[in-house]
């Protein structure tokens, strides 16, 4: 599945939803004690497989990297805090973590719009997306924004369990979390679409 998170990294950067350096995805495996995740300080549009970094769920770096001679000098995303926290206990036979900057969502935070609302006005977003509490500024890559994300998504310690598919985050784009790398980046396009629609209204 990395190669394929390679492939969603292409596609969000054509979308502008990311910048050269930014964004950044994990994957676990159900009943593994380690997941993957995306280096920081590489360009996203031409990531590589072995250019992830491997992490132990107790947070400190793999010591046998798959693919040493590559990814040896890398280091893993600033956002590791808020990963770790997501991957360390799941329920599902695969879990993804995606952040990306989609930019309409981003502009309707900005503009003072309520996400979970939107579930109330559209439909189709509330039929296959559940929205959890918009995270309010915080600093990026630390331990503040990364609680602030695991208690708005609803995550259980206890279970594994994750309430809510996609959180919003004041300023700094989204977070989303499914079982498979292109369901995650769904739910993040399923709301940037009706955001756009929302702000092209100028109802806001």
């Amino acid at each position: 599945m990395l190669e394929t998170i390679c492939d969603i990294m292409i596609d969000a950067y054509k979308r502008n939803w990311i910048t050269s350096r930014d964004g950044n995805v994990s994957i676990r495996h159900h009943g593994r004690d380690h997941f993957y995740i995306t280096p920081t300080g590489v360009r996203k549009q031409t990531l590589q497989p072995d250019q992830f970094k491997k992490i132990s769920t107790n947070g400190l770096l793999w010591k046998e990297e798959p693919y040493t001679d590559i990814s040896a000098n890398l280091k893993p995303s600033g956002e590791l805090p808020m990963h770790l926290g997501l991957q360390r206990k799941i329920d599902s036979e695969v879990r993804v973590i995606m952040h990306f900057h989609p930019t309409y969502t981003t502009a309707a935070m900005y503009a003072g719009i309520d996400l979970p609302n939107l579930l109330n006005e559209f439909p189709e977003l509330s039929r296959y997306t559940s929205i959890g509490p918009t995270v309010g500024i915080l600093p990026p890559i630390t331990q503040d924004l990364a609680n602030a994300c695991i208690e708005n998504i609803g995550f259980n310690a206890d279970t594994g369990e994750i309430k809510y598919n996609i959180i919003g985050m004041d300023r700094h784009g989204v977070v989303a979390v499914d079982t498979s790398p292109w369901r995650a980046y769904e739910h993040i396009e399923r709301l940037e679409h009706i955001c756009k629609i929302v702000l092209a209204s100028g109802k806001y």
